[in-house]
């Protein structure tokens, strides 16, 4: 593996965060190290303001909104998708899938004191027994944020469980993008997100300096515009 980057950016007005529970965790925090006691392993800032103004701008006030994320760890970038369906007005709710027990009950614990629970509903079990299940629940999928495992099978695995749920307009976000894998390695995000590319064809952006060991943001969409064409 190469070195990893890290563009988690800590001196920033905290009043920038979509949720005070989310400043009092940042306020303070100046290294990865005492981010990772305060907020897990979450992508942190500019991330938070970057998924909660894509999810603000692309909520659909017509219909229900389901939103799904697959690791939740301590639940900080949970409660920016919450707060971004509140915000919007929108009806929908968040499905977010942890398999770690520990990781679920911290999680709890900051969607309750970031007053979002209520929108959320966290399931802790494997991504791969629960998304399945999720996919079968919902007529279809707004958004998701792909950040559970970054292997590349498993990266796969949750885009095409969820690929029948989305229409053209919905919008699936993977965290880690940066190509971090040497050749004989298993080529993690940035391999999958090449291979949907190729496959599920759409259109994919990235983001290169958000996050953190991996840093990139992607955004994956079928079809942005009507179906009609733009020119006739």
């Amino acid at each position: 593996m190469k070195e990893p980057k890290f563009h988690r950016i800590f001196q920033y007005n905290l009043a920038l965060l979509p949720n005070a529970h989310l400043a009092r965790l940042e306020k303070g925090v100046r290294t990865i190290d005492t981010a990772k006691e305060r907020s897990g392993f979450s992508i942190g800032y500019p991330g938070w303001g970057l998924i909660y103004h894509i999810l603000l701008s692309h909520l659909d006030p017509t219909r229900y909104n389901n939103i799904v994320e697959t690791g939740t760890n301590w639940g900080c970038t949970t409660i920016v998708l919450a707060q971004a369906l509140i915000d919007s007005g929108c009806s929908g709710h968040v499905y977010t899938i942890e398999i770690d027990s520990k990781n679920c009950k911290v999680a709890i614990d900051n969607l309750l004191k970031a007053r979002v629970f209520d929108k959320v509903k966290l399931i802790n079990e494997d991504s791969k027994k629960a998304l399945p299940a999720i996919v079968e629940q919902v007529d279809e999928i707004r958004i998701a944020f792909l950040d559970a495992s970054h292997l590349y099978e498993d990266v796969l695995f949750e885009f095409k469980t969820i690929y029948p749920k989305l229409n053209e307009h919905s919008l699936v976000i993977f965290d880690n993008t940066y190509q971090i894998a040497e050749p004989h390695e298993d080529q993690r995000v940035n391999g999958a997100l090449r291979y949907i590319h190729r496959h599920f064809g759409g259109h994919l952006i990235n983001f290169e300096f958000v996050s953190w060991s991996t840093p990139g943001l992607a955004v994956w969409q079928q079809e942005p515009l009507e179906e009609q064409r733009l020119y006739e």
